[in-house]
């Protein structure tokens, strides 16, 4: 206990330093969003580097002026290194730290600035990931502390072309291999969070094999933004991208009738079209999935005693945001919600809720900082309790502070407790602190 007091008195203390040291006005608050062109040589000694890298939005720079070049040009580059150190205090498996870490590469091709043709894009992203697994070896939750966590391996992460038409409003069609959760089941407020249910809902990724993180699979996407505050989306994915541990490419691509598919429709409102209400603007979210492969049932077998299959498998599910209290600058205090339900017959997970507040610029000459306050609640099918003699639910508290310490680095402080880890009897509640750095190169 003496241990654990003292390790969480440690994250306690580090999170409100940094909570308190964010009240000071930065100055590297108002570079953030304006283009940086200084390079190390232009200023000598040290405070001329410190004074340099604090302002420019990227650790390296404008490569001399390359860098807007190749943009004007067509060709955008982004590389970006997300590292999590990751302790569990008390409860889950055991004991201890871990760090974990990803890196995103992206190139982005504009065809219409590169000269080619108007309105089509290309993108390219490699993913990287290396470190522990800290809900493996633990935590054992079942929605994942952080949201990098995965098997250790390079791969292409998504491969795809999208083309634009003016179709009373715009039609966008997408083809290749395209991550779901990027446009699909997403929450703006949400994203704030680092624990994985409140990027995709674990109604979706615990009970079928889907196109998310860390392994995307070939897609077409058919989006229709209309002249007014609606949005349809509609997309077909090859049913089985493969496990991470198994498909360390990412380019495993085995489309068959054997593995289905998976197909998600998608229609949104957003509020706040009009000059009236653009300060209190919202965004909200229904969407319908289905997987033709066949699933196998939790309790029931047949006759030779082996499981009984059900045809397809499907859910619902529910996304909001909502601006509540408004301020300048896209400050202000938000509100998200997120439902989702699936059968019980063939799902582990039947039912999940999650929401929270999200407050970008509460202090003062902070107004790039964000704090939130998440609870993500699964809850457990009742098949699968009788069956497998598991608890009800599993339900995650985060609390998180985003400090945006220069234009290219954040620091995240991150508290997460989680009740019923793994919705496994016997299993203590646990208390886990991270503390995340985003670099932008």
């Amino acid at each position: 206990m003496k241990t654990f007091s003292n390790s969480l008195s440690l994250f306690l203390l580090l999170f409100f330093s940094l909570f308190s040291v964010t009240c000071l006005p930065a100055r590297a608050q108002d570079a953030i969003n304006e283009p940086q062109q200084t390079n190390i040589n232009e200023n000598s000694g040290p405070l001329g580097l410190v004074s340099t890298l604090s302002e420019r939005n990227y650790l390296l720079g404008s490569w001399d002026g390359k860098r807007f070049a190749k943009e004007d040009s067509g060709l955008s580059l982004e590389l970006v290194y997300t590292g999590d150190m990751v302790t569990n205090h008390r409860g889950g498996l055991k004991r201890g730290t871990t760090y974990l870490g990803n890196i995103d590469l992206t190139a982005t091709l504009d065809t219409e600035k590169a000269g080619l043709w108007e309105r089509g894009t290309f993108f390219v992203y490699i993913l990287n990931n290396h470190g522990g697994t800290p809900t493996k070896t633990h935590i054992g939750d079942l929605q994942t502390v952080s949201n990098i966590e995965t098997e250790e391996a390079t791969r292409f992460y998504e491969l795809w072309y999208e083309h634009l038409f003016d179709w009373h409003g715009t039609l966008s069609f997408l083809i290749g291999q395209h991550d779901m959760n990027s446009e699909f089941n997403v929450t703006e407020y949400g994203g704030l969070f680092i624990n994985s249910s409140f990027g995709i809902q674990p109604d979706i990724s615990a009970n079928a094999p889907v196109s998310i993180f860390s392994v995307a699979a070939p897609a077409l996407r058919l989006k229709w933004e209309t002249n007014g505050p609606l949005y349809l989306m509609a997309a077909i994915y090859d049913g089985d991208p493969g496990a991470p541990g198994k498909n360390k490419s990412g380019l495993r691509w085995r489309i068959s009738s054997d593995e289905g598919a998976m197909t998600i429709y998608e229609i949104g409102y957003r509020r706040g079209e009009s000059e009236k209400s653009q300060n209190l603007h919202g965004t909200y979210k229904l969407g319908l999935w289905y997987h033709t492969d066949e699933f196998d049932d939790i309790a029931a077998t047949d006759t030779n005693g082996n499981p009984k299959e059900h045809e397809g498998n499907y859910g619902l599910y529910f996304v909001a945001d909502q601006m509540l209290i408004p301020a300048e600058d896209d400050r202000g205090l938000g509100v998200f919600l997120q439902m989702g339900m699936a059968p019980d017959d063939r799902n582990q997970v039947d039912f999940y809720i999650g929401g929270g507040l999200h407050y970008h610029g509460l202090i003062p000459g902070r107004h790039r900082d964000t704090i939130g306050l998440g609870i993500a609640h699964a809850s457990i099918s009742d098949k699968l309790r009788r069956d497998a003699a598991m608890d009800k639910y599993e339900t995650t508290v985060e609390l998180t502070y985003r400090a945006q310490i220069t234009p290219w680095l954040v620091l995240q402080p991150d508290l997460q407790i989680i009740f019923n880890p793994g919705a496994a009897q016997g299993t203590k509640n646990a208390i886990v602190s991270l503390l995340r750095f985003e670099a932008s190169f």
